[in-house]
């Protein structure tokens, strides 16, 4: 039997509802298989569709994933295939791939008798936040020279559609990940003194999410300075002083499910200019949220968003991207991070079960100052909540 019991996982049940779930929309578009790919970028949230189909990732953990419109499922991952099947439910088939990944799938949909039907898979083009796809040209030129009289597609819309909505067991995991993100931020809070150094924040904060049950790799942002604006991708040596800002996005995976958090942080006497541009974000935070139930637009959310700034900017302050974005086990969408997604998305309505970061930026309307601030929220029948508990103010402590 497996041993269930050492890594988080989700229900049987749940597997059974993705499956029937995934395979209603691959009858409908036709689709005899479905390839997900093995791709760890982005902290791994290109491993979204995989991930979401054999509960297995987590740890730059590959896999790739043969999925048949009935039948078992199959999946290659680099290697440890028996720990894999050793400590997961979901799927029996596991199997070292060795990262070869096209003879992986070439070999599997021979034994599966594929030959002339059509192929979806899922990366080839237009994810939101690698829309080139993650799927290398050289998987798709073997898999079209093995199998010429197949038809090949581009899956992603489906996949990106199914895991739009989440489950009830996937907030409950969303609302671990956001109590592990409360738990780094009470660190932040007693940690973060002169003296100490981003890299040593970035330590404390990281232990305790791995201590808590968080993985890596995750997207997990902080930085410093008297006049910081955005948080670095890498933490490095300098030392926080006092009259510095931290301001960072703070995410913890917990079974690849990832909320996130943006809560800046003044050290000393507080800066009047950040604190009106935090107090601003946060004021359209609360007012888009008021707005979200099943049916509103994306394009109204953004209407109460740039409303909310010229009633309280008074000219000073101004609206500017991003606002919001889908989140869950990794690339989901949409979003609303620039221009082009505003577009692309307004006439999308909410429907319940999405969850999002909501972090609305305020920036000035002469310079180049700028604050957010926010928390993940899930739309529910009711209209939407947050996932967080904590008090949403920019946070002041003493140096």
């Amino acid at each position: 039997m497996p041993e269930t019991d050492l890594i988080p996982r989700l229900s049987l049940a749940e597997r059974d509802r993705r499956y029937q779930l995934v395979r209603e929309k691959m009858a409908a578009e036709g689709l005899d298989m479905l390839l997900l790919p093995a791709n760890t970028s982005r902290w791994e949230q290109t491993m979204a569709d995989s991930r979401y189909l054999t509960g297995i990732g987590g740890f730059a953990t590959e896999v790739l994933t043969i999925f048949p419109a009935e039948g078992p499922v199959t999946a290659y991952v680099f290697n440890r295939a028996d720990w894999w099947t050793r400590v997961q439910d979901w799927v029996e088939d596991v199997r070292d791939g060795r990262n070869r990944w096209a003879e992986n799938a070439v070999t599997r949909l021979r034994e599966l008798g594929f030959e002339n039907g059509r192929l979806g898979i899922s990366g080839l083009s237009g994810l939101i936040r690698t829309p080139d796809g993650i799927v290398p040209h050289t998987t798709v030129e073997r898999l079209r020279q093995a199998f010429p009289d197949a038809e090949l597609v581009n899956a992603t819309s489906l996949m990106q559609e199914v895991r739009a909505i989440k489950s009830a067991e996937e907030i409950t995991f969303m609302e671990r990940s956001m109590e592990i993100i409360e738990t780094m931020i009470e660190t932040m809070i007693d940690s973060a003194r002169e003296g100490v150094s981003e890299r040593e924040l970035y330590a404390v904060m990281a232990h305790v999410m791995l201590r808590s049950g968080g993985e890596l790799p995750t997207l997990f942002f902080l930085g410093s300075g008297p006049g910081a604006t955005q948080s670095s991708f890498v933490p490095t040596n300098r030392v926080i002083r006092r009259g510095d800002r931290i301001v960072n996005e703070i995410e913890a995976k917990y079974g690849g499910y990832a909320a996130q958090a943006v809560s800046p942080m003044l050290l000393g006497e507080p800066e009047t200019t950040f604190r009106e541009l935090t107090d601003i974000s946060c004021a359209c935070f609360n007012a888009i949220l008021g707005v979200m139930k099943p049916g509103v637009t994306f394009g109204a959310l953004f209407d109460t968003y740039m409303k909310t700034v010229e009633t309280l900017g008074g000219g000073k302050y101004r609206w500017s991207h991003p606002m919001m974005h889908a989140r869950g086990l990794g690339d989901d969408g949409p979003a609303l991070m620039g221009d082009a997604d505003v577009e692309r998305f307004q006439k999308i309505r909410l429907a319940s079960g999405m969850v999002f970061i909501l972090k609305p930026r305020i920036r000035m309307a002469e310079g180049k100052d700028h604050a957010s601030i926010g928390d993940t929220v899930v739309v529910t029948d009711d209209g939407a909540r947050r996932l967080g508990s904590r008090k949403l103010e920019l946070i002041t402590v003493p140096s």
